[in-house]
């Protein structure tokens, strides 16, 4: 019976050490035996958890991304070279969630996404041009157009302003319909060209 305490406690221990030897470890994207299969990121063969970064010739850090049984799971992070944050995204076991943002530079924005935790837009989305103009500014409930949405041009004038109530757009959608051309019309354009 004392036996029995001694085997069941050097058991437990050992689960114990175990558990925690699953600790997240640092590899860089050049590792050998890294690969993605069919969405799941491996470590010869096995489904990767932990961390993964790329590096500058300078070794400053590129990008860093956290995995978690070969799915993306945690931050994902690049930098310029100058070292200056340029995206940020975060998934949950494998989908977007969160907010995702990007800058042109460090304070002129590129887009701001929305995600719920299936991938799905979810929220406010912004993107800008590189002038700083606002290029879009939709809103989505759980992956699906919902409210205001509005498109601009460079010039900052509008492209589409319209709004989504119940699956119905209302308002300006900023599409051109095209008109046919006739045969006669192209034989005129055709032979203006020659």
């Amino acid at each position: 019976m004392k036996y029995t305490y001694v085997y069941i406690i050097v058991f437990i221990s050992a689960l114990v050490c175990c558990e925690n030897s699953d600790e997240k470890i640092t590899i860089e994207s050049s590792t050998e035996g890294l690969e993605l299969v069919n969405g799941i990121l491996e470590l010869n063969k096995i489904s990767f958890s932990g961390r993964l970064t790329t590096r500058f010739e300078n070794n400053k850090l590129k990008s860093e991304i956290f995995y978690d049984k070969g799915k993306k799971h945690g931050s994902e992070k690049y930098w310029s070279k100058s070292g200056a944050l340029i995206q940020e995204r975060f998934y949950k076991n494998g989908y977007k969630a969160g907010t995702h943002s990007a800058w042109w530079s460090p304070k002129s924005p590129k887009f701001v996404y929305h995600f719920n935790n299936q991938g799905a837009f979810h929220g406010e989305v912004k993107e800008w041009y590189r002038s700083g103009q606002l290029y879009m500014s939709f809103n989505y409930e759980n992956g699906n157009e919902n409210g205001r949405q509005q498109l601009w041009k460079v010039d900052g004038t509008i492209k589409a302003n319209y709004e989504v109530v119940h699956s119905e757009r209302f308002g300006l959608i900023g599409l051109k319909k095209c008109n046919n051309v006739s045969d006669s019309e192209i034989r005129e354009i055709v032979k203006n060209e020659q």
